[in-house]
């Protein structure tokens, strides 16, 4: 089996640095600054989670003209400059006690996780390498970003306690601002045309419709089930501890699952793989609706990790494999309904369990989506595919 080159193999690594510090900061530890911010500035939820939500939606709007400027230009300026942002946008929100201010802090953020999030960074690899070296290396960035909750939620916890809200501010936009450095010294200064091809205009086809519109339905059915899966459990009747130590297993599913796509990818090939990760996803939702039985609730959440889990590496290596000359501008393309799916997904769970007064109807149409996504991808007219299997 071939091992990339040392400057594939860095940056590889400065990638997953990168997109660890960025979704860290900028994504995982957001609920607990918003607490702090809530207790100090006496702000409600409702300021913070406006905010936030904000930040996503200007991530999702300008995610094709990222995908596109990336494909131009590389990753240098635009992936170094965005988490350099990320630190000047969090210097701001640390600095200032004005509501208005603190919008625009979080706007800022908005752009920067564009520029430091997986759609960035697979864009970059995709640039430098191809093939098996692409997988085992998108492999190794997410492996290592998927680590991102469980490294920086206790530690902003402990900022907190030692610095309050400011002082944790200022050492996480340290940390972004470093990471910008690092990407400024290692990622490639210029896009694919220093591989000497000229890129040619990225154009929507059908299959990309509908590989769409099914990578949309992914986020949402993911992060419905993961609202819900604790407060469903507990609603069934689970101790507290059981009901966390399930829930926690969603999350930690999701990395062999990751593992296990590799060797996936070399038998089944992209597409048969992609449609059982998403019949996965149903699966899992679907055992979920007998949340009293033990057995098929680990079952279910164990399905349904690994499936989510994998789908990050399957939506890189389909694109890749499909658009290889334009991957960052489809992959733009489609992060924006995908990201607003994620960021509207909370709400309308909300409103179903509001109106049903309980969680049964929204895992249903959890599964119908599911098993609607298996029927788009069933659908993709399959154009030639170059070294996806290549593993």
């Amino acid at each position: 089996m071939p091992h990339p080159a040392p400057g594939q193999r860095s940056l590889a690594w400065t990638l997953a640095v990168l997109t660890t510090v960025s979704y860290g900061a900028l994504y995982y530890a957001q609920p607990l600054l918003a607490v702090a911010t809530e207790h100090e500035r006496g702000w409600s939820r409702t300021q913070t989670g406006l905010a936030f939500t904000l930040a996503l939606l200007v991530t999702a709007l300008i995610a094709p003209v990222v995908g596109r400027a990336l494909d131009a230009r590389g990753g240098r300026v635009l992936m170094g400059g965005g988490a350099a942002l990320g630190g000047l946008a969090f210097v701001l929100l640390a600095l200032t006690s004005s509501y208005p201010l603190f919008l625009s802090g979080w706007l800022l953020a908005g752009v920067a996780m564009a520029l430091t999030f997986y759609e960035a960074a697979f864009t970059v690899l995709g640039q430098r390498v191809s093939g098996g070296a692409r997988t085992r290396a998108t492999l190794a960035i997410t492996l290592v970003a998927g680590l991102a909750s469980t490294i920086f939620v206790p530690l902003t916890t402990a900022l907190l306690g030692a610095g309050g809200l400011s002082g944790t501010l200022l050492a996480l936009a340290a940390m972004l601002l470093s990471v910008g450095l690092l990407a400024w010294r290692v990622l490639p200064e210029s896009g694919g045309s220093t591989l000497g091809a000229s890129r040619p205009a990225f154009t929507p086809d059908p299959a990309f419709a509908r590989l769409t519109l099914a990578f949309t339905l992914a986020p949402v059915v993911t992060v419905g089930v993961g609202l819900q899966l604790a407060p469903l459990l507990l609603a069934a009747g689970y101790a507290p501890g059981v009901a966390a130590a399930l829930t926690g297993l969603l999350g930690l599913a999701a990395l062999p699952g990751r593992v296990l796509f590799v060797p996936l990818l070399a038998r089944l090939g992209a597409f048969p793989l992609t449609l059982l990760l998403f019949a996965g996803l149903g699966l899992g939702a679907l055992l979920l609706h007998v949340p009293t039985s033990l057995p098929l609730t680990g079952m279910g959440i164990v399905v349904f990790g690994l499936a989510s889990g994998a789908l990050t590496l399957a939506r890189a290596e389909l694109l890749a494999g499909q658009y290889p000359g334009t991957f960052g501008a489809a992959n733009g393309r489609m992060a924006r309904p995908v990201n607003f799916a994620q960021a509207f997904t909370p709400l309308g769970v909300g409103w179903l369990y509001t109106v049903s007064g309980g969680y049964g109807g929204a895992l249903t149409l959890l599964v119908v989506l599911a098993g609607l996504a298996v029927w788009l991808m069933c659908g993709v007219a399959r154009r030639p595919v170059r070294g996806v299997a290549e593993v």
